[in-house]
């Protein structure tokens, strides 16, 4: 099984409008004044991930995904192990920088969900090309142990970093998750990772 992430690096930018009225405007005669001014601060740590954003999932049978008794044996929110991976914030040349927190958003590159969860990246190896059906990627991060998706699909996990260097590796950790009934087949997923300091 193949799960490619992708990054996409943000930059964080704040703007900050003054809007100042004359003082008395007599009918017919305005006047308006603005003073617009910003501060754009460039993203420039390099933000990587692990082998080159390429996790493979090791192969398992479509009995994996079953108790004895036929119900699903995971949930898309059950933090049951799997296969590591780390996204890498590094060369960061503000390091005397204080930051407090790191957070990480994650979004299916496609912008498609399976039917019946957000909480699971799609499978993107249609049935016709040898994808199997109704199994996508769950992500979950080592640190907090909890799905990197919401149950309504959005994304955001904050990582507390203080008296920390946050130029570090993150680890996280994604496995196949059902969405209905298992056929066999390959499964592919493109993940968008965002990251943003605070």
């Amino acid at each position: 099984m193949l799960f490619t992430l992708s990054k996409k690096i943000r930059s964080i930018f704040s703007l900050l409008t003054c809007l100042a009225v004359a003082s008395a405007c007599q009918a017919g005669d305005a006047n308006l004044e603005m003073t617009l001014s910003a501060n754009i601060v460039e993203n420039t740590c390099q933000v990587s991930v692990s082998d080159g954003g390429q996790v493979h999932l090791p192969t398992v049978g479509k009995g994996w995904f079953y108790n004895p008794d036929g119900s699903s044996r995971l949930a898309p929110t059950d933090a049951a192990a799997g296969t590591a991976f780390t996204i890498n914030v590094e060369s960061c040349p503000e390091d005397n920088m204080t930051v407090n927190t790191l957070s990480f958003s994650f979004q299916p590159q496609s912008g498609r969900w399976p039917t019946g969860s957000k909480q699971v990246f799609i499978n993107e190896t249609p049935a016709t090309e040898s994808g199997a059906d109704n199994v996508g990627i769950v992500i979950f991060s080592t640190a907090r142990h909890t799905n990197v998706l919401n149950s309504d699909g959005t994304s955001n996990v904050t990582i507390d970093i203080q008296n920390n260097s946050w130029a570090a590796e993150y680890e996280f950790y994604a496995r196949p998750q059902n969405t209905g009934p298992v056929s066999a087949g390959k499964i592919t997923s493109n993940v968008l990772v965002s990251t943003i300091y605070n």
